[in-house]
């Protein structure tokens, strides 16, 4: 059936054969016009650098641009080459991660670094890069396209909805990421490999956008198939959200004569992982301050095997995390500190004592930061030793 313009109705758009709507030539050529006149300038665009264009692919992942401007810079100047994120030891690496979140970013990125140092040379091609710890089907595609120009489409979330509109695909991602991949393929031959990938993104980013996309200053809007059936707002086709669930953490607030706090490094692996923070741990929901403070003071003993006497609370402090919505409350902690020695297994991994702005070089979780700037000043806080 048609509308009275003779179009095909909307509803019928799924058994069209998902393709390209134009010949690729033409799709990429409007779009690297576009793409030229209206790019924004970014401190990674330009650059040939494998390992630079590698730390702001990571950088962008899961986390807004305007964020990532105040991190890219720093961590080039801490790490300049890939060789020095090698030879860094990981709590200094996530010394300057702390606050982009996504903790598990930086450990593969170390663990990737000292792969490549040990190779000699940064791999070019695809498969290679693959290999690589931490290294996704986008990412090694980013790097193999933008550093050394080879013709891989990288496909990321803006990548998804500018392509799954463009051809009117319906499906979920992961599912259209492989679809969507060789579909691409055409139009990265087509033009720069360069361009083209940071084209698409940034079409994604600024005009094809996931609600209300702009679509009368978008260069594909004649041809996208989404636009000409009104489905903007129905592809790509969104994921069911998986329910939100609390977690409370209570932390122990140990000061010394000095006014250093008492920090404690978390393993590797799981929340937070390798991190700094105030040494503590999950409590029950809907318990009692009592109760949480009894919790914690048990919970210090299997961690640090520290038998510290729990007090009042202090400060509440609240983070969204990916899936959760964590709630951290400190509680004034008296007892001695544990000394450099060996802790209980299973538990933290090393303890230090800091002043609040030597801490921030000890490399904190967001959560941390927020409860160490809402603490009383050391002068009304208790000497614990």
């Amino acid at each position: 059936m048609a509308d009275e313009r003779g179009e095909p109705r909307p509803e019928r758009l799924r058994d069209r054969p998902v393709r390209l709507p134009d010949r690729p030539d033409r799709l990429t050529g409007s779009l690297l016009r576009w793409y030229r006149r209206a790019a924004r300038t970014l401190p990674w665009r330009g650059s040939l650098d494998p390992y630079a264009i590698w730390v702001s692919e990571v950088m962008l992942q899961q986390t807004r641009v305007e964020t990532v401007l105040r991190y890219y810079a720093p961590f080039l100047r801490a790490f300049p080459t890939v060789g020095a994120l090698a030879s860094a030891e990981l709590p200094a690496v996530l010394a300057r991660w702390s606050g982009l979140g996504y903790y598990a970013r930086a450990r593969a990125m170390h663990a990737a670094a000292r792969t490549i140092a040990s190779r000699g040379a940064f791999p070019d091609a695809f498969e290679e890069l693959r290999e690589l710890p931490g290294f996704g089907a986008y990412t090694a595609a980013a790097v193999a396209a933008i550093a050394f120009g080879r013709p891989e489409p990288a496909i990321d979330g803006n990548a998804v909805r500018v392509l799954a509109r463009l051809c009117g695909l319906r499906e979920r991602r992961p599912a259209a990421e492989k679809t969507l991949r060789e579909l691409a393929r055409p139009l990265v031959a087509a033009g720069p490999p360069s361009e083209v990938n940071q084209a698409v993104m940034e079409l994604g980013s600024q005009v094809c956008t996931r609600t209300a996309p702009a679509c009368l200053h978008c260069p594909w809007r004649i041809p996208c198939r989404a636009r000409a059936f009104g489905l903007q707002g129905e592809i790509p086709a969104s994921r069911p959200r998986l329910a939100r669930r609390p977690l409370t953490w209570a932390a122990a607030v140990c000061l010394d004569g000095r006014g250093r706090l008492l920090f404690a490094r978390r393993p590797p692996a799981g929340l937070f992982g390798g991190l700094w923070e105030l040494p503590g741990g999950e409590v029950a929901q809907g318990i009692g301050t009592a109760d949480m403070a009894r919790d914690l003071s048990a919970a210090l003993r299997r961690s640090l095997g520290a038998h510290l006497t729990i007090a009042e609370p202090m400060a509440e402090v609240t983070q969204r995390l990916t899936h959760r919505d964590l709630r951290v409350l400190a509680f004034a902690a008296r007892g001695v500190p544990p000394r450099p020695r060996r802790l209980p297994p299973g538990g933290y991994l090393e303890t230090c004592l800091a002043g609040r702005a030597a801490a921030i070089d000890l490399g904190l979780s967001s959560v941390t930061r927020k409860l160490l700037a809402v603490l009383p000043p050391p002068a009304s806080m208790t000497q614990i030793c």
